[in-house]
């Protein structure tokens, strides 16, 4: 599909115009509105009108809601969001993770039953993986799920997740098992979040995006809330997380951050600085592609994702720090406030460039987190490395 470093059909730029017609032209009212209101959630109008076209999962069936097209689509779709500033989180966690879950290990029945309503944008998912004492370790995870009669008891903690309070539903990842491994015994379940016995709070902090701390006390499930096959959900989860790992929503953010801090007239001091990034986001996008390429031919493209993912997840950091260091240029006062709960739906002034460089600056330290930490992509490309070295001896 791609000659190097990588080039698009016809039909697949065609498709990237639409899409950029659609985000800057057609719902720039929407988008604008929704910054000024709540900069970090989606804006809903926007996600309804990509799910009109096919566009917030394309890779998908058509019986689903998608177009039957291929993960390079989906990608498309994904980068010109971030550049066109819109809060991805939902597609993220709806589509690629949750959405992507169900596609590849799903019954027909899930398939069915969820899958048009989240690429119509109609139906949220979370993903429920992190756990307050496991961190982003999912082999040290403590949430249990018993089998009780013909269904399932689920009891735990997740912690770290983003808009379970909006979500439906959540993919839940449990222990229903041991093994030879700790990564042994895990399994996947569709869980309804709005239940007796699912507790849901928000943790106070800098994300501008809070934080959720949930709660499964005894939850009962019907058998058919499991997803895939009992006990093997490791694999099915680092499959479903490459493709968040290609880093092309992070490249995205990193490029539509810096292009917004130069329409503000910046300190000398700053020349350099921006220069070197500038230099650095066509590496940044090369990267990305090359996990995309690789997805898309069906070949092993964990190490490459990880690396992409690390690489410029890291870069928005770097792009955020020069942004916090010639603040006084966008904001006029000499620090950011964090989000605080009481002004959780509201941003004061005006639906401009600094309303999004501000929330850049406590999105960005997460995006090193999301879809596993820079320290566990680095360990992907190590192992890759050295298993390819001991090949080659």
């Amino acid at each position: 599909m791609f000659t190097p470093p990588f080039t698009f059909t016809p039909e697949q730029e065609r498709l990237r115009q639409d899409v950029r017609e659609l985000l800057r032209v057609q719902c720039r009212e929407d988008l604008v509105r929704a910054r000024r209101a709540r900069p970090w959630r989606h804006p809903d109008l926007t996600y309804r009108r990509l799910g009109e076209h096919g566009w917030l999962a394309p890779d998908w069936p058509t019986e689903y809601g998608g177009l039957g097209l291929s993960i390079v689509e989906s990608a498309i779709v994904a980068e010109e969001m971030a550049l066109a500033g819109v809060p991805d989180s939902a597609r993220v966690n709806t589509v690629d993770n949750a959405g992507s879950t169900l596609l590849v290990a799903g019954t027909d029945e899930q398939k069915a039953r969820f899958l048009p309503a989240m690429a119509a944008a109609e139906r949220l998912f979370v993903v429920l993986y992190s756990e307050p004492e496991a961190g982003s370790d999912l082999g040290g995870l403590a949430t249990h799920a018993e089998r009780e009669g013909d269904g399932w008891r689920l009891s735990g903690e997740k912690i770290w997740n983003v808009g379970a309070n909006k979500a439906e539903y959540g993919i839940c990842l449990a222990r229903t098992g041991e093994g030879k491994s700790k990564y042994a015994g895990l399994s996947l379940f569709l869980v309804p979040l709005h239940v007796d016995g699912v507790r849901i709070g928000e943790i106070p902090g800098f994300n501008p995006e809070a934080f959720d701390h949930i709660v499964f006390d005894d939850v009962r499930l019907p058998a058919d809330a499991l997803v895939g096959a009992e006990g093997e959900a490791w694999q099915l989860v680092n499959e479903v997380l490459a493709v968040e790992r290609t880093g092309v929503y992070f490249y995205g953010h990193a490029q539509r951050w810096l292009d917004l801090l130069t329409r503000f007239e910046l300190p000398a001091r700053a020349v350099s600085d921006v220069r070197g990034l500038q230099a650095d986001l066509p590496a940044a996008r090369l990267l990305t592609w090359h996990a995309v390429e690789l997805l898309s031919r069906g070949e092993d493209a964990a190490a490459a994702a990880a690396g992409a993912k690390w690489w410029t997840s890291e870069l928005t950091s770097r792009v955020a720090a020069l942004v916090w260091s010639v603040r006084e240029a966008f904001t006029g006062r000499e620090q950011v406030v964090a989000r605080r709960p009481a002004a959780a739906d509201r941003v004061d002034g005006l639906p401009t460039d600094d309303v999004e460089l501000t929330t850049a600056l406590s999105e960005a330290p997460g995006l090193t987190v999301a879809g596993g930490t820079s320290e566990m992509m680095l360990a992907t490309v190590s192992a890759a490395l050295f298993d390819e070295a001991l090949e080659v001896a």
